[in-house]
């Protein structure tokens, strides 16, 4: 995703922070993480209502959040792409739906930019919603077949996580992004995105990454 490229140094920290925020995001525009008074750590889901210099309003489930930016803040442009351009190989992230063969349908698939391979790898419940059934699945790309379940007909992936695989169905329904560092143009009122951000002690939100989601496109 023009990925980062230069940036594995710096930005580790933050792309950690964005990855939480992936794994716990199903797509609905609200708070995900700690956000009561005391707490350092901030992430939300939501939509831009306004963007004025530094200081950026979004609204969320619990209503209007206000951050602000920092020189080192990331922007991250997130980009619809073909399902059909998965191939063997990748590093992905798959939000999934267990089925009744024991397989797994995609909602969502992210993938990974090659220096961030193995982060948080392995196959979990999505932790926004964990009575749900959905599932968070870190894991390389090992086989990738053309099938057709249940005249869908789409890419049945082979993924491997440690020692351990998993089959996962992608549809052409299923959202595939890839990822790429952004700038604050992409900051625009409607703009659908997921804030990583620090609370300091004065409780002031300082955002260290936002990301626009290929959602609002």
């Amino acid at each position: 995703m023009n990925e980062f490229f230069g940036y594995k140094g710096g930005i580790q920290g933050v792309w950690w922070a964005s990855i939480i925020g992936l794994i716990v995001a199903v797509g609905s525009p609200q708070l995900e993480a700690q956000v009561g008074p005391g707490t350092s750590s901030f992430s939300a889901n939501g939509k831009i209502i306004a963007f004025n210099g530094p200081e950026l309003t979004f609204e969320t489930i619990r209503g209007p959040v206000e951050i602000r930016l920092a020189d080192k803040t990331v922007v991250v442009d997130e980009a619809p792409i073909e399902y059909s351009e998965i191939t063997s190989g990748m590093y992905v992230g798959v939000t999934a739906a267990k089925q009744p063969d024991g397989t797994f349908r995609a909602s969502r698939l992210h993938i990974f930019p090659e220096n961030q391979r193995g982060i948080l790898e392995g196959h979990r419940p999505l932790s926004s919603a964990p009575q749900s059934g959905l599932t968070m699945t870190n894991a390389n790309v090992e086989i990738v077949e053309d099938l057709t379940v249940q005249n869908i007909r789409g890419h049945m992936l082979t993924l491997k996580y440690k020692d351990r695989e998993i089959k996962i169905f992608v549809t052409p329904d299923t959202l595939v992004v890839k990822r790429a560092i952004g700038d604050r143009t992409l900051l625009k009122a409607g703009a659908e995105i997921s804030v990583s951000a620090s609370r300091d002690k004065d409780g002031l939100l300082t955002a260290a990454q936002i990301t626009v989601r290929a959602s609002a496109r």
